[in-house]
């Protein structure tokens, strides 16, 4: 059976996010195995001096660590293992001033690490080590962003990110308008479950 890994930040007891994640978890059941990195229960880790000399020197010295550096990325690692061990990712998270939250970016920050999940060439060319992945990123926001809208940054962020560790087959399934009434939220959280409907589907 396959693996994925669902990365959730959602600290709102009324998160619409919440009830399109609720709705993926439920049509995925016994159809793929779900590990869950809850960021509201457990934060990622951000770098400190230790931390980010260690990777300096792995990632970018190719140096061995040892003692207090090989301890310092050991949280580092766990994540990017973690994510490295399944098939499908599913980040799921509301937006915070028209972009991911900063614990989100935390995360992110935490994996996309040179040596890891990146690797470098001898010209110099960066290559994504997770192109066998898929991944799902559901967010919800207050207002609609269309394309060309400088307030719709997650699917250009997302893209970024997830392809420079190799995953380029992504689906976003946003729910926009959650701030404009609930005839709007809900219209356009059936849409969001509709696609998660032919997300699963496909893949699973």
């Amino acid at each position: 059976m396959s693996k994925t890994l669902v990365v959730s930040y959602l600290p709102n007891a009324y998160s619409v996010t919440k009830k399109t994640l609720d709705h993926f978890l439920a049509k995925a059941q016994g159809k793929t195995t779900i590990v869950h990195r809850d960021l509201v229960k457990n934060a990622p880790p951000s770098y400190d001096e230790t931390s980010m000399t260690a990777y300096q020197m792995r990632g970018f010295m190719g140096k061995t660590l040892t003692g207090e550096h090989s301890e310092a990325i050991k949280p580092f690692d766990i994540l990017i293992d973690e994510i490295a061990g399944v098939n499908t990712v599913v980040f799921a998270f509301p937006t915070h001033n028209w972009s991911e939250p900063g614990v989100v970016k935390t995360y992110i920050d935490a994996i996309l690490q040179a040596g890891r999940l990146i690797m470098y060439d001898a010209e110099g060319k960066s290559h994504g080590q997770l192109k066998d992945h898929k991944a799902v990123v559901m967010f919800a926001s207050g207002g609609i962003y269309d394309e060309g809208n400088p307030r719709r940054t997650i699917q250009a962020a997302f893209t970024f990110y997830l392809n420079a560790i190799g995953i380029t087959d992504i689906k976003f399934v946003p729910v926009g308008g959650t701030l404009m009434g609930p005839e709007v939220t809900e219209k356009n959280l059936a849409a969001a479950k509709a696609e998660v409907d032919s997300v699963v589907k496909a893949w699973y």
